[in-house]
Parts: C-alpha cells; sequence; structure tokens
C-alpha cells in the first residue's frame, strides 16, 4: 500500500513449478530491515521448536506457536526480492467481506464495509473529533468516552463472522482456523513487542484465507520508531476490537494469552541468544534507520544519533526481555499538563511511570501488555490511518 515503484513477475521452473514474487523499490524505507526481521523471525521459529525443557515451551508446540515467515532478498537499500504468500489477504479486506446474517438487512451493523471504509468522511470526520479533545484540551478521559459513543458503538465488531462463512463446511475446521489465528497473532505480538514494531495499520496484517494463520508485513518501523511519529504509536501491538472478537467469546483472556504467554517465556528465557541476534542488526552502520516508509513519516521528529539510538534500542529489549514495560507515550506529558486538573493528572502519570521499571512476571507482562493494546485511552490517541475501531 505504499506509493512505491513495485511489480509482481512469474516465473516458470521445470522443478518447481510457477514462483509468484514482488520486485519492490522503496522510496523511503529500506528492505534490509525487512530481511533483518525475517532473519529473527527464523531464529525465533527454531528456538519454540528446539526447547524441550520448560513445560510451557512444549504445550507451544501442541499449540503450534509460529511466526509465518517470506524471504527477502535485497538488491540494493531500497530495491528488493519478495517471497510472495499466496492465498492471503490484509485484515481491512477480510472485515469488509465479514456481514452477520442475525442482524437486519438494512442495518449499517450487518456488513463490514462501512466499519472498514477509510474513505467514509463521517466516520473519519467523528473519530478526529473525540482525538481534538485530547489533543487540543488535554482531556483524554472525554476523547476516550467520545470514541466509544461514536466509533465503537455504533460499529460493533464482526469479524468473527468472517470465519464462520470461510470455514463453514464443518465445525472442527472453523475451530481450527480461529484457533490458529489466535495463536499465530499471540505469537507475533510477543515479538513485535520485544522488537518495538510499529506501523501496525490493518492493512500490514494479512491473514491466510486457507487456515486463517496471521502474518505480519512491512518491518520498516521498527525499535520503537513508531513513537517518533507526528501520531505516535502507543499501543504495543493491534488488538483492536475486531481482533478480540475473532478470538471469541473469551477475547484476550483465553487462548492469546495463554499462548502470549507461552511465546515471552520462550524469548524470555533465551534473551542472550535474541540479543546476540539482536545486537549487530541494531549496530549495522549500513542501514539508515532514518528512512521510514510511513504515511506519517514526513514531518516525523528527527533521530539523535545512531550510536545513542543503538544504544537505546538494546536497552529497552533488553529491559523488555526482563518484564519491564518501557513503552513511553511521547504525548502524556506533552497534552496532559493542560487538563483541567493538569498537575493533578501529571503526577500520577509519573507514578505510573515509576511503578512500570520493576519487572514482572510472564503472566503479569501479559495482563498489562493486552491492558495497555485495548484500552480506549490509547486508540484515541492513534493515527487516523490506523483505523483503530477496525
Amino acid at each position: 500500500n505504499d506509493n512505491n515503484t513495485s511489480g509482481s513477475t512469474n516465473a516458470s521452473s521445470c522443478d518447481v513449478g510457477e514462483i509468484h514474487f514482488l520486485v519492490k523499490q522503496e522510496a523511503k524505507g529500506d528492505l534490509r530491515k525487512d530481511a533483518r526481521v525475517q532473519d529473527l523471525n527464523n531464529v525465533v521459529n527454531r528456538l519454540m521448536d528446539s526447547c524441550l525443557i520448560s513445560p510451557s515451551t512444549l504445550a507451544s508446540r501442541s499449540r503450534r506457536l509460529r511466526l509465518r515467515t517470506f524471504a527477502v532478498t535485497c538488491l540494493s537499500e531500497d530495491t528488493g526480492i519478495l517471497e510472495w504468500v499466496p492465498e492471503t489477504d490484509c485484515m481491512r479486506n477480510l472485515v469488509t467481506k465479514s456481514f452477520n446474517p442475525q442482524t437486519k438487512p438494512m442495518n449499517p451493523r450487518r456488513r463490514g464495509c462501512r466499519l472498514a471504509n477509510f474513505a467514509d468522511a463521517t466516520l473519519r470526520f467523528n473519530y478526529e473529533r473525540c482525538q481534538d479533545h485530547f489533543f487540543k484540551n488535554g482531556n483524554l478521559e472525554k476523547a476516550a468516552e467520545m470514541y466509544y459513543d461514536l466509533c465503537l458503538k455504533p460499529l460493533p465488531p464482526i469479524f468473527s463472522w468472517w470465519f464462520i462463512h470461510q470455514f463453514s463446511t464443518d465445525a472442527h475446521g472453523w475451530y481450527e482456523a480461529r484457533l490458529r489465528f489466535t495463536l499465530s497473532a499471540a505469537a507475533w505480538s510477543a515479538v513485535g513487542h520485544i522488537i518495538g514494531l510499529g506501523d501496525r495499520h490493518s492493512e500490514n496484517i494479512l491473514v491466510e484465507t486457507t487456515s486463517g494463520r496471521v502474518i505480519h508485513v512491512d518491518f520498516d518501523c521498527i525499535f520503537d520508531k513508531g513513537l517518533n511519529l507526528p501520531r505516535p504509536e502507543v499501543v504495543p501491538f493491534r488488538l483492536t476490537p475486531n481482533m478480540l472478537d475473532a478470538f471469541g467469546p473469551t477475547g484476550a483472556n483465553g487462548m492469546f494469552s495463554s499462548g502470549m504467554e507461552s511465546s515471552l517465556e520462550i524469548l524470555r528465557g533465551n534473551k542472550d541468544t535474541l540479543l546476540s541476534v539482536l545486537e549487530p542488526f541494531i549496530k549495522d552502520p549500513v542501514i539508515d534507520w532514518k528512512r521510514h516508509r510511513s504515511q506519517q513519516s514526513k514531518t516525523a521528529s528527527p533521530l539523535k544519533n545512531s550510536t545513542h539510538e543503538a544504544k537505546r534500542s538494546i536497552h529497552v529489549i533488553r529491559e523488555r526481555l526482563s518484564g519491564v514495560y518501557n513503552l513511553r507515550n511521547p504525548n502524556l506529558q506533552k497534552y496532559l499538563k493542560h487538563s483541567g486538573s493538569g498537575s493533578g493528572r501529571a503526577s500520577g502519570t509519573e507514578d505510573e511511570c515509576m511503578m512500570e521499571i520493576l519487572p514482572l512476571s510472564v503472566e503479569g507482562q501479559v495482563q498489562k501488555l493486552c491492558r495497555e493494546a485495548t484500552k480506549t485511552e490509547s486508540l484515541v490517541q492513534l493515527y487516523v490511518g490506523w483505523m483503530p475501531w477496525v
């Protein structure tokens, strides 16, 4: 979905048949980041497959926690060949195709086409009205209340119906697809939080339409670079109402949290291995960390020198692998001090930050991450193109 020069090419071979791939030239991003993240994901998959000691790791094997990766071959810093993953569609398109047959035909809640329609000026206007209460008046509580009333309440989530219709041949197939979606989303959320993966709008999250598995794409905005955008991405990962709806009645409290606990336990138990892979990546002088392909990046605040940023990123990742929640919200100190009870709220925020420096257990870390990812107070601060109501 970038305005980059790109094309799809097919090649035939007598050995492997037809191969689909994407030849892509970035206008602003750096494809070498995508290649390095895929290398990291392959290491994570090997750790998930090979760790046989921890009981939770044994459980993870039966739960099929695994990251779906794809090949990235860089020809230059902005040009490369990407493996084409067949039978996938982005989450936004799948929500658009969803419909609830239990509602009346003319009911706007029946279909997801309006919910996922970014061209709907009324929906965008309502969301920006909610944001104005925070960014202009410093009233986060009012912004969150309006966000619920104007964006969430009129258009409830509908994504679970896509799974029902797509895998309608038998109940077991539907249940397995929903389970694969939930567990793969949990694994990606755990890894994404550790490496500070941002720009998780609904078109950067793909779903295999034959299995339900989640696949993330576009790894340009990593190591918390999303916090430097004009509208900072202040959530640890995407956990919006339609994702929770697809998880089933338990939402984030069932198989998702269980799968994420297993994933984080593996990552935390192999902290030294992951840091040894990430440190050369972060300190690589060839990769230009100032380049972003995000829609917001044109006016993003400039980054500090690369050496300082590398040290900071390593420190942040090490803390997260120790159970510390260290995702700072750049908006709070800037805007909350202008609110009606500004000093009190700012002080409360500082107290919360002091509490967050303490390491949490795996279960506590998962609960904290899920709570921060689903808070309406956090979702209402995001860029409108992120479409947090989807």
